[in-house]
């Protein structure tokens, strides 16, 4: 059975856990980041509840480019079936023409 192992990341500046996401700067940071000059207004969030924010973002974003990409592929079909009746009409003008 394979377990899913968490992998740690630390911050560059200060060898810490990144345990929080800052929505200002859509990035993790820890807790002394937090609490420094930087990011003094900015808003944050615990990483798991932004992992859960930004999933179903992602989610929805994927669900409405999938429904956009069956739409244009509708398009796609019925401009490919038009132009096959463009072309057969132009090449039976150009029979009738040549045999007349």
């Amino acid at each position: 059975i394979r377990t899913k192992k968490a992998i740690k990341h630390q911050c560059e500046e200060h060898q810490e856990e990144l345990k929080l996401f800052c929505q200002t700067d859509k990035k993790l940071i820890c807790v002394i980041c937090a609490a420094g000059r930087e990011h003094k207004s900015h808003s944050f969030m615990p990483v798991d509840e932004a992992v859960e924010t930004y999933k179903e973002q992602v989610k929805s974003s994927f669900e409405t480019l999938t429904e956009k990409k069956s739409e244009m592929q509708e398009i796609e079909q019925k401009q490919r079936e038009s132009i096959s009746g463009v072309q057969e009409a132009s090449r039976n003008l150009q029979s009738q023409t040549t045999s007349q």
